[in-house]
Protein backbone atom coordinates (compact mmCIF):
# COMPACT_ATOMS: atom_id res chain seq x y z
CA UNK A 1 0.00 0.00 0.00
CA UNK A 2 1.03 3.56 -0.59
CA UNK A 3 0.45 6.32 2.26
CA UNK A 4 -2.45 8.97 0.99
CA UNK A 5 -0.44 12.38 0.35
CA UNK A 6 -2.55 13.80 3.24
CA UNK A 7 -1.29 11.06 6.09
CA UNK A 8 0.23 14.04 8.37
CA UNK A 9 -3.03 16.36 8.29
CA UNK A 10 -5.41 12.94 8.84
CA UNK A 11 -3.34 11.98 11.64
CA UNK A 12 -2.75 15.28 13.72
CA UNK A 13 -6.15 15.66 13.47
CA UNK A 14 -7.37 12.53 15.10
CA UNK A 15 -9.44 13.66 18.14
CA UNK A 16 -8.63 11.99 21.49
CA UNK A 17 -5.25 11.21 20.58
CA UNK A 18 -2.96 14.41 21.48
CA UNK A 19 -0.33 11.47 22.49
CA UNK A 20 -0.14 10.17 18.89
CA UNK A 21 -0.13 14.03 17.56
CA UNK A 22 2.37 15.04 19.32
CA UNK A 23 4.78 12.07 18.70
CA UNK A 24 4.02 12.66 15.06
CA UNK A 25 4.69 16.06 15.14
CA UNK A 26 7.75 15.81 17.28
CA UNK A 27 9.10 14.67 14.02
CA UNK A 28 8.30 17.05 11.38
CA UNK A 29 11.54 15.13 8.69
CA UNK A 30 10.13 11.97 9.14
CA UNK A 31 8.04 10.04 6.65
CA UNK A 32 4.93 7.67 6.82
CA UNK A 33 6.79 4.83 6.50
CA UNK A 34 9.54 6.15 9.19
CA UNK A 35 6.34 6.32 11.80
CA UNK A 36 5.24 3.24 10.72
CA UNK A 37 8.20 0.92 11.21
CA UNK A 38 9.16 3.10 14.47
CA UNK A 39 5.72 2.60 15.85
CA UNK A 40 5.79 0.73 18.94
CA UNK A 41 2.21 1.13 20.22
CA UNK A 42 0.18 -1.07 18.81
CA UNK A 43 -3.37 1.18 19.30
CA UNK A 44 -1.73 3.88 17.03
CA UNK A 45 -1.73 1.02 13.94
CA UNK A 46 -4.85 1.67 13.25
CA UNK A 47 -4.74 5.18 13.12
CA UNK A 48 -1.56 5.06 11.22
CA UNK A 49 -2.82 2.45 8.70
CA UNK A 50 -6.67 5.00 8.75
CA UNK A 51 -4.80 8.45 7.61
CA UNK A 52 -2.09 6.42 5.58
CA UNK A 53 -5.28 5.53 3.00
CA UNK A 54 -6.09 1.22 4.35
CA UNK A 55 -9.26 0.53 3.22
CA UNK A 56 -11.91 -0.55 5.60
CA UNK A 57 -11.53 -3.97 4.79
CA UNK A 58 -7.85 -3.49 5.63
CA UNK A 59 -8.23 -2.35 8.69
CA UNK A 60 -10.93 -4.88 10.09
CA UNK A 61 -9.00 -7.51 8.53
CA UNK A 62 -6.02 -6.49 10.68
CA UNK A 63 -8.43 -6.52 13.56
CA UNK A 64 -9.25 -10.14 13.13
CA UNK A 65 -5.51 -10.77 13.15
CA UNK A 66 -4.66 -9.47 16.76
CA UNK A 67 -7.85 -11.03 18.00
CA UNK A 68 -6.71 -14.49 16.76
CA UNK A 69 -3.85 -13.68 18.83
CA UNK A 70 -6.15 -14.21 21.50
CA UNK A 71 -8.15 -17.33 20.35
CA UNK A 72 -5.62 -19.91 22.19
CA UNK A 73 -6.89 -18.48 25.76
CA UNK A 74 -10.70 -19.41 24.71
CA UNK A 75 -10.82 -22.75 26.41
CA UNK A 76 -11.30 -25.78 24.81
CA UNK A 77 -14.29 -26.66 22.84
CA UNK A 78 -15.79 -22.97 22.92
CA UNK A 79 -15.68 -22.33 19.31
CA UNK A 80 -17.65 -19.31 19.32
CA UNK A 81 -15.58 -16.26 19.48
CA UNK A 82 -12.94 -18.49 16.73
CA UNK A 83 -16.63 -18.60 14.85
CA UNK A 84 -17.29 -14.82 15.09
CA UNK A 85 -13.49 -14.03 14.21
CA UNK A 86 -13.63 -16.43 11.16
CA UNK A 87 -17.28 -14.94 9.99
CA UNK A 88 -15.68 -11.48 9.80
CA UNK A 89 -13.31 -12.29 7.65
CA UNK A 90 -15.16 -14.01 5.27
CA UNK A 91 -17.07 -11.00 5.15
CA UNK A 92 -13.72 -9.04 4.21
CA UNK A 93 -13.53 -11.54 1.54
CA UNK A 94 -17.26 -11.04 0.69
CA UNK A 95 -18.02 -14.58 1.33
CA UNK A 96 -20.21 -13.51 4.43
CA UNK A 97 -23.10 -10.93 5.35
CA UNK A 98 -23.40 -8.11 7.36
CA UNK A 99 -26.02 -10.06 9.16
CA UNK A 100 -24.14 -13.48 9.54
CA UNK A 101 -21.64 -11.02 11.35
CA UNK A 102 -24.45 -9.80 13.37
CA UNK A 103 -25.39 -13.09 14.39
CA UNK A 104 -21.96 -14.38 15.05
CA UNK A 105 -21.03 -11.43 17.52
CA UNK A 106 -24.33 -12.05 19.05
CA UNK A 107 -23.30 -15.76 19.87
CA UNK A 108 -19.68 -14.64 20.82
CA UNK A 109 -21.28 -12.45 23.57
CA UNK A 110 -23.18 -14.62 25.00
CA UNK A 111 -20.04 -16.68 25.92
CA UNK A 112 -18.37 -13.80 27.15
CA UNK A 113 -20.20 -13.21 30.96
CA UNK A 114 -18.87 -16.97 31.69
CA UNK A 115 -15.58 -16.35 30.87
CA UNK A 116 -15.26 -13.27 33.18
CA UNK A 117 -15.79 -15.10 35.90
CA UNK A 118 -12.97 -17.94 34.71
CA UNK A 119 -10.32 -16.23 33.36
CA UNK A 120 -9.60 -12.40 33.21
CA UNK A 121 -6.88 -13.33 29.73
CA UNK A 122 -9.84 -15.33 28.39
CA UNK A 123 -12.25 -12.70 28.99
CA UNK A 124 -9.81 -10.68 27.29
CA UNK A 125 -9.65 -12.93 24.05
CA UNK A 126 -13.07 -12.83 23.65
CA UNK A 127 -13.90 -9.66 23.59
CA UNK A 128 -11.17 -9.15 21.21
CA UNK A 129 -13.15 -11.67 18.99
CA UNK A 130 -16.32 -9.82 19.84
CA UNK A 131 -14.64 -6.47 18.84
CA UNK A 132 -12.91 -7.76 15.28
CA UNK A 133 -16.12 -6.76 13.53
CA UNK A 134 -17.04 -4.58 10.36
CA UNK A 135 -18.66 -1.19 12.22
CA UNK A 136 -15.72 -0.89 14.70
CA UNK A 137 -11.98 -1.13 13.21
CA UNK A 138 -10.36 0.78 16.29
CA UNK A 139 -7.86 -0.78 18.28
CA UNK A 140 -10.45 -2.54 20.73
CA UNK A 141 -9.11 -5.79 20.01
CA UNK A 142 -5.81 -4.24 20.55
CA UNK A 143 -6.48 -3.36 23.83
CA UNK A 144 -7.96 -6.39 24.70
CA UNK A 145 -4.88 -8.54 23.62
CA UNK A 146 -3.07 -6.25 25.78
CA UNK A 147 -5.17 -7.41 28.59
CA UNK A 148 -4.49 -10.67 27.94
CA UNK A 149 -0.78 -10.49 28.01
CA UNK A 150 -0.12 -10.46 24.28
CA UNK A 151 3.34 -8.56 24.33
CA UNK A 152 3.83 -5.49 22.15
CA UNK A 153 5.85 -6.46 19.67
CA UNK A 154 4.08 -9.04 19.00
CA UNK A 155 1.06 -7.05 18.43
CA UNK A 156 3.20 -4.93 16.24
CA UNK A 157 5.06 -6.90 14.30
CA UNK A 158 1.09 -8.46 13.48
CA UNK A 159 -0.31 -5.28 12.28
CA UNK A 160 2.90 -4.21 10.19
CA UNK A 161 2.52 -7.99 8.95
CA UNK A 162 -1.83 -7.46 7.98
CA UNK A 163 -1.41 -3.32 6.98
CA UNK A 164 1.76 -3.82 4.43
CA UNK A 165 2.63 -0.18 4.09
CA UNK A 166 6.50 -1.37 2.46
CA UNK A 167 8.81 1.56 1.98
CA UNK A 168 9.18 1.66 -1.99
CA UNK A 169 12.51 0.10 -3.66
CA UNK A 170 14.69 2.20 -4.56
CA UNK A 171 14.53 2.86 -8.66
CA UNK A 172 18.05 2.99 -10.14
CA UNK A 173 20.06 0.45 -8.19
CA UNK A 174 21.19 -2.65 -9.08
CA UNK A 175 19.76 -5.97 -6.95
CA UNK A 176 23.32 -6.17 -5.35
CA UNK A 177 23.26 -2.53 -4.06
CA UNK A 178 19.61 -3.12 -2.68
CA UNK A 179 20.65 -5.93 -0.89
CA UNK A 180 23.21 -4.09 0.39
CA UNK A 181 21.23 -1.56 1.87
CA UNK A 182 18.94 -4.15 3.26
CA UNK A 183 21.70 -5.44 5.56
Amino acid sequence: MIPSPEWRTRLVSKDGYLDLAQWVASRPEATFYDLWGDNIDPKWFFLLGEAGGATRQQLVFANCAVARLCLHLVPEGENRPRIAVETVEAWVRGEATEEQVAKARVNAAMSITTAYYSCPASYAAYNAAYYANISIYTPTATDYALQAGIKNQIICATLRKHLNFERPREKGLTVWQRLTLED
